[in-house]
């Protein structure tokens, strides 16, 4: 296929009530039997009785999260061939086959892969293995809730949040058929801070993305230091909107944190305490407030336990130019205003990393293996 995915459509959903299997009295004994098993040989200790509290106070099952939007983003009459679910926190039932049970009420009944222990890095290795698996529409769905039985010893995301994508091959006009049959309505979108709202409480909530965005750059780098991760940053997004000031930015909060100076008209970033979803939430948020005039968007996320710094370009459908080229009456304009604490970055730090022989290139450009631990 086309290497370049156009995202047709997307929703998303705060959940705020129980999960629905933990009613089960038999479930809910599994799910603590189980739990209990897999954090024995790690000194974790589920506390006598945690099962025995409201549903409410349990967690989530990323199945019911995940299988209550793929109404909203996939028509029966639209297979999809290929569905990756991504999430770093575990659910309330570890032991289920989720992707497995998602592919039987997804319409095509697609291949499914599950990816987890790379942080925020998951969803874009999922969009990775959506561009390159060769398919027609992909439906990528990234999940996380803020309950965990245990005490992790780090923070917990701070709501139950999904987000579900579906991707088509940009050749395959016959996927997209307008927002007025697939999208309720348009949301807010934050500039220059974190769209911690509560979208989505109550339903799934269709994004209205006008005739959608292609995939033109999606890039992964392993290995990246806390201290590096600035100027590497800086050097992507440098690259990608080679000094065009109609570009906007959009940041996961890890990246935001680890990249001071960063903040800009264009620049939105997404909410805090949400590793998998925010990031996607914030995306989202920034094509529909742009859907009347779309413009090209450029986002990215560091996942700082592993070191991982993931980008992706997006330019919106029927648009004449990639990203990276400037039209004319541009070419004399300034850069994007994106500078670190002490100015700017060194300008040859983000090519130093490409010269990386540890660090995976550009899709596309230079293949690499994909992050793994």
């Amino acid at each position: 296929m086309d290497d370049e995915l156009r995202l047709l459509r997307a929703a998303r959903h705060t959940v705020t009530g129980p999960a629905a299997l933990l009613g089960d009295p038999a479930l809910r004994g599994r799910a603590a039997e189980y739990v209990a098993d897999l954090t024995r040989p790690y000194g974790l200790r589920v506390p006598d009785g945690l099962f025995d509290a409201p549903p409410g106070a349990l967690g989530q099952s990323y199945g019911e999260m995940a299988a209550e939007l793929i109404p909203a983003v996939v028509p029966p009459d639209e297979p999809v061939d290929v569905l990756v679910l991504a999430f770093a926190v575990h659910d309330v039932l570890p032991g289920r086959a989720t992707a497995a049970y998602l592919s039987h009420v997804c319409p095509g009944t697609p291949m499914s892969f599950a990816l987890c222990d790379q942080g925020s890095a998951a969803a874009f290795t999922g969009l990775r293995i959506a561009r390159e698996y060769g398919c027609r529409r992909a439906l990528l769905v990234t999940v996380e809730q803020a309950v965990l039985p245990y005490d992790a010893g780090v923070p917990v995301p701070a709501r139950h949040r999904a987000v579900a994508m579906l991707w088509g091959a940009l050749a395959d006009d016959g996927a997209h058929r307008g927002d007025g049959d697939a999208t309720g309505g348009t949301v807010g979108h934050g500039d220059n801070g974190a769209t911690g709202d509560d979208g989505g409480a109550g339903g799934p909530e269709r994004i209205a993305l006008g005739g959608g965005a292609r995939v033109t750059a999606l890039r992964q780098h392993a290995d990246v230091r806390a201290d590096d991760v600035a100027a590497l940053a800086a050097g992507e997004v440098r690259e990608l909107t080679a000094g065009r000031t109609d570009v906007a930015v959009v940041l996961g909060a890890d990246l935001a944190a680890a990249w001071p100076g960063h903040r800009g008209d264009t620049v939105t970033i997404g909410p805090a305490r949400q590793p998998s979803t925010g990031l996607w939430w914030a995306l989202l948020d920034r094509l529909a407030g742009d859907a009347a005039r779309p413009r090209p968007v450029v986002a990215a996320d560091y996942e700082p336990g592993l070191g991982y710094l993931s980008v992706v370009a997006l330019e919106p459908v029927g648009r004449s130019e990639p990203v990276g080229e400037r039209r004319a009456d541009e070419r004399e304009q300034p850069l994007v205003r994106l500078r670190g604490a002490d100015g700017d970055p060194d300008p040859g730090a983000g090519q130093r990393h490409h010269q990386d022989a540890r660090l995976p290139g550009a899709l596309g450009e230079r293949h690499g293996p994909l992050p793994q631990r």
